[in-house]
């Protein structure tokens, strides 16, 4: 091999490494937000997943509740994040409204945005 090819090789594998970790990021450093229309959940999109003390924080975009029809949201994180942390507290925040659930499958909870 070449020194140029070398250095194409060694590119390739730096930026696979990178697209890795940014797609592991966003599986499980995110959760699913899904929003009952009357007739079914329908996605909204995807929020952040983060650590504030002992419990995790989910919080809801303004977007996401102006894209709403109900203010009934299901949020589901991954099966990993859920075998980890099964049964403990998981704060889910729309503007000044805050609610506790507890970490399941996917966690249904009503909460109307109140704006900041």
């Amino acid at each position: 091999m070449h020194l140029d090819d070398m250095s194409g090789v060694i590119i390739l594998t730096i930026m696979s490494v990178f697209l890795a970790a940014v797609l592991y990021a966003i599986r499980y450093g995110t959760v699913r937000i899904y929003n009952w229309d009357g007739k079914r959940y329908r996605y909204l999109g995807r929020a952040g997943l983060t650590r504030s003390g002992g419990e995790y924080v989910v919080r809801l975009r303004e977007r996401l509740a102006d894209l709403s029809y109900t203010t009934l949201y299901q949020i589901c994180p991954s099966k990993r994040f859920v075998r980890r942390n099964r049964y403990r507290e998981l704060a889910f925040l729309a503007g000044k409204s805050r609610c506790v659930l507890y970490v399941d499958g996917c966690m249904r909870q009503s909460v109307y945005y109140r704006r900041q």
